[in-house]
């Protein structure tokens, strides 16, 4: 039996009110029976306080009347039945109403349908009086419960009829809205998509006929769609198929296990001759592939790929020619999950045969590389090789595989790695559009190195951006060395091989353009052989030739890299020299220096046929600086100043300008006497004293002075450049410390002269010296000398050269007791930061400052900011070239405590100073001409 659904609704909402109505009635007859119960308790409690306290009195007295008394005021209760009081023994005190013959036995309340038993117990103080037994009547009570009762009843039966009723109408009401859901649905069902629901209610079922109107709109909007997309799923297919056939190809689908063509798309009569019946069976295919290729067809449509595959072979068409076909394969599933094996069938007859020949292009191309005597290569966007051919193996003795990689940088010889660096890199950054040619050097694998020329062009992208280099290279190391050769027959002298008048005249030129622009000398030496030419004419022109070539080697081996030895011809050699002092005189010293080695070099005898053979040369000499003198001018003044040292004997040198000349010979003269001098012992070490604030002496300078035998006194100041630039400085230095010691030691054996220092001026070369302190070291332990009363005086520019040397000498000096004075101090350019850290024990005050102090506001600043120094410094301060009083006053106000110069004599001999200094007494100032 099938019910519909507005009756399944009023069945099921009759059962659920009819369970809640009969739930409802047991919950309230079930409260009106407790709070029945409750009433009949509360109202024996209050009875029974109320009794208890009313017959506590009669009780207590025993008053029987008082106790009747009181029962028969409750009689008045028409629920009472009886009611009696009893002592504490039993007795009956008093009674009223329908008294049963036998009491309840136990106190409490008992409880039996209409009546209601009380037993009340009455105490005192803790005491008990008594009992009272009350019965009262529940008629009243218990006919209101039924009436409760009864009408809840009636209440429930009331809600089920109208539960009833409302279910029924509305189950009638939804289902009417369900069944117009349904004829919507029906309507759909029949494909009819405009069918819609007409919405009358803000409810569900509004929001339902909503939705279904939506889904029916959504419905025929798919529809269409689907009918636009199969049109155009159409007219692909046609477009598919004549791309197909324009492309002579075909689309297939096949089973795996037959080989049956299930789907073909595409003109297979007019790409295989075959119409798609005959070729949809496997045999027929299978027949007309080539056997070789046969294998390798069955192996692809065999193994299943996740890629698509190809595979190519060779199908005979129908007409009987061969052509090519490649099938590219894939594996798929089908809608029911099943493998396909899905291809497209191409035509590459026509790509094969570009194919074969590109091959054979490609193979005669590679043939032609590898046989080429050029270099082939290209390189990546980072200038790496990526292509080199066998003629690199055979340029450079590196094989192509190991070359691969790496730049063409690596390979290039040193000398012109830098200009190799910088091609590449304008080259790969794409800063040069046009092709690139160079002639560079690259090295071999046997460390040799060969002349190549570079051609590279480069290949860039769609942005402009260097991505390849591509080019040649080519030996051309015999055409170098043809040009080396005729650049040789050009520029050097065929038999010296030194260069020649063309390229003297250039390298002259640049010397010119050099001196201009550093500010430096260069000399130009013309030398030419004394009596050549009686060698060449009684001995012959060749054994000429040979002592020429022996000449130009033997000078050539004191040429400097920056120097220039030329022949002009016959026996005329220039030597240019390059970089000489910018100081004139000392330019001059210089290149007498050079000529007069190689006079010296030429004294030697030449080896020539079995003889020796003598020869020497006349040379002249002529400077040139930033003046404007001509490469002809030059080689006229050398000339000419050769011909001034034929003339002057021949075996000399002779500078153009003849002041200079006798200032250069005057310097040389006065080296070769000052060695003599050292020789003779000709030097006399004289002394001037150092006064304290009290002018009293606490010390004294040692000062060389050179006695000659013809000139007289020589001045220091002539005579100590000169032994500075020779190293003649360092023995005449060490006899001054030697005569220092030996004094020193003497001193410490008088009282009166063992508290003085002596100060020894010391000079750069010989403070530099290797073994300067080692041997002054072994000076002192030699003679005894205390160390601590030794004082170097040292000048700023000796600290300027190597500072760090400097002051580690002058800290091993200070171990041995050894005091530092820095002379001469605000003349130089040291630097304040060194100064702190040089071992110092004294500034001083050069006398050129001193000699104006008093007149001079920038001489008197300096000697202020000395002084200030010193104390800053903690170092001793003295001042030199004091010659007046208000001098020595000056001085002292800016702090100066220590003095020498004029004012306390001039220089004397040492026993002098010391017969002075051991009076202890204060020397007398006199003021006198400081020439020290």
């Amino acid at each position: 039996m099938r019910l519909n659904f507005a009756a399944q609704i009023a069945i099921g909402t009759v059962a659920i009110q009819a369970v809640m109505v009969i739930v409802l009635m047991a919950s309230g007859t079930s409260l009106i029976r407790d709070n029945q119960a409750e009433v009949l308790e509360r109202f024996a409690d209050q009875q029974g306080r109320l009794l208890s306290s009313a017959v506590g009195p009669g009780l207590a007295y025993a008053d029987p009347g008082m106790l009747q008394e009181l029962l028969d005021d409750l009689e008045q209760d028409t629920t009472l039945r009886y009611a009696v009081v009893e002592d504490a023994d039993g007795r009956r005190m008093a009674e009223v109403g329908s008294v049963p013959a036998s009491l309840p036995e136990h106190d409490g309340l008992h409880q039996q349908p209409g009546t209601l038993e009380m037993g009340i117990p009455v105490d005192l103080a803790g005491q008990h009086l008594g009992t009272i037994h009350v019965e009262y009547s529940t008629d009243d009570i218990d006919a209101l419960a039924t009436d409760l009762l009864h009408r809840n009843i009636a209440l429930a039966l009331g809600v089920l009829a109208l539960s009833m009723a409302a279910g029924t109408l509305f189950a009638l009401i939804v289902t009417r809205r369900l069944r117009l859901l349904n004829l919507g649905g029906q309507a759909l069902q029949r494909s009819n998509l405009e069918y819609r629901l007409k919405v009358t209610s803000n409810d569900e079922f509004g929001d339902l006929a909503r939705t279904f109107n939506n889904v029916a709109a959504h419905l025929e909007n798919t529809q269409s769609e689907i009918q636009q997309q199969n049109l155009r799923l159409n007219r692909s297919m046609a477009r598919l198929e004549s791309m197909l056939g324009g492309a002579d190809a075909i689309l297939w689908e096949s089973h795996p296990e037959t080989g049956y063509w299930e789907f073909v798309a595409g003109d297979t009569r007019e790409l295989l001759g075959y119409p798609v019946e005959r070729l949809a069976r496997p045999g027929l295919r299978v027949r007309r592939i080539h056997p070789e290729d046969l294998p390798r067809v069955r192996e692809a449509t065999r193994d299943p790929a996740e890629r698509p595959r190809p595979v190519d072979y060779r199908f005979r068409h129908r007409d009987g020619h061969w052509m090519w076909l490649r099938d590219i394969l894939s594996w798929a599933a089908d809608d029911r999950g099943e493998p396909v094996l899905r291809g497209l069938t191409l035509n590459i007859t026509a790509h094969r045969q570009a194919a074969d020949a590109l091959h054979e292009t490609e193979s005669r191309y590679e043939e032609v590389v590898n046989n080429i005597s050029e270099v082939i290569f290209r390189t990546d966007a980072e200038g790496r090789w990526t292509l080199l051919n066998p003629a690199w193996e055979k340029l450079t003795g590196f094989s192509v595989d190991e070359s691969l990689g790496r730049s063409l940088c690596e390979f290039v010889a040193t000398e012109h790695q830098a200009e190799a660096d910088q091609v590449c890199r304008t080259l790969m950054q794409g800063e040069q559009d046009r092709d690139f040619a160079e002639e560079i050097r690259l090295r071999t694998r046997e460390g040799n190195a060969r002349w190549v020329s570079v051609f590279a062009s480069t290949r860039r992208d769609e942005r402009g951006r260097v991505i390849a280099l591509f080019g040649t290279i080519m030996d051309i190391s015999d055409r170098k060395r043809a040009e080396e050769e005729v650049r040789r027959l050009a520029f050097f002298d065929n038999l010296t091989h030194l260069p020649n008048r063309t390229l003297l005249h250039d390298r002259l030129r640049q010397s010119l353009a050099h001196a201009h622009r550093t500010g430096l000398h260069g000399a130009a030496l013309f030398l030419d052989l004394d009596n050549f030419k009686d060698i060449n004419d009684t001995l012959g022109h060749a054994v000429g030739d040979e002592l020429l070539q022996q000449v130009a080697a033997r000078l050539s081996t004191i040429t400097r890299e920056a120097d220039t030895l030329a022949r002009l011809g016959g026996d005329e050699f220039v030597l240019v020299l390059n970089d000489l002092n910018a100081d004139q005189d000392r330019a001059a010293t210089q290149a007498e220096a050079v000529g007069r080695k190689l006079i010296e070099l030429m004294r030697e005898p030449f080896p020539i046929g079995g003889q020796d053979r003598h020869v020497s040369p006349s040379i002249g000499a002529t400077l040139f600086s930033g003046d404007h003198l001509g490469v002809q001018e030059v080689l006229k003044q050398a000339d000419l100043a050769m011909y001034r040292a034929k003339n002057a004997g021949r075996n000399t040198v002779r500078f153009y300008d003849p002041e200079l000349h006798r200032a250069v010979e005057a310097r040389f003269q006065l080296e070769t006497e000052l060695r003599e001098a050292l020789r003779r012992d000709e030097f006399e070490v004289h002394c001037q004293l150092q006064v304290n604030s009290d002018d009293r002496p606490v010390g004294a300078e040692l000062l060389l002075r050179w006695a000659h035998p013809e000139r007289g006194w020589v001045s220091p100041g002539e005579f100590i450049p000169v032994a500075e630039q020779t190293g003649l400085i360092v023995p005449i230095g060490q006899r001054v410390l030697e005569e220092a010691c030996r004094r020193l030691a003497q001193w410490k054996h008088d009282p009166a002269l063992r508290d003085l220092t002596l100060s020894v001026n010391v000079s750069a070369r010989q403070f530099r010296h290797g073994t300067f302190v080692a041997e002054l070291a072994g000076l002192l332990e030699a003679t005894g000398a205390p160390g601590h009363r030794l004082k170097l005086e040292i000048t700023e520019s000796m600290l300027l050269e190597d500072i760090d040397h400097a002051i580690d000498n002058m800290q091993r000096l200070r171990e041995l007791g050894i005091g530092f004075a820095l002379d001469d101090f605000g003349t130089g350019y040291s630097s304040l930061a060194y100064l702190k850290q040089l071992p110092l024990s004294q500034l001083k005050i050069d006398q050129s400052f001193v000699r104006d102090v008093l007149d001079d506001p920038n001489d008197a600043a300096i000697a202020e900011m000395v002084v200030n120094l010193a104390h800053t410094l903690r170092l001793d301060v003295i001042a030199e070239g004091v010659e007046t009083e208000d001098q020595r006053a000056f001085l002292m106000h800016l702090g100066c405590w220590h003095f020498q110069g004029f004012l306390y004599g001039r220089p004397a001999t040492i026993e002098t100073v010391e017969a002075l200094a051991g009076t202890g007494e204060p020397l007398a100032p006199a003021s006198g001409e400081n020439d020290s």
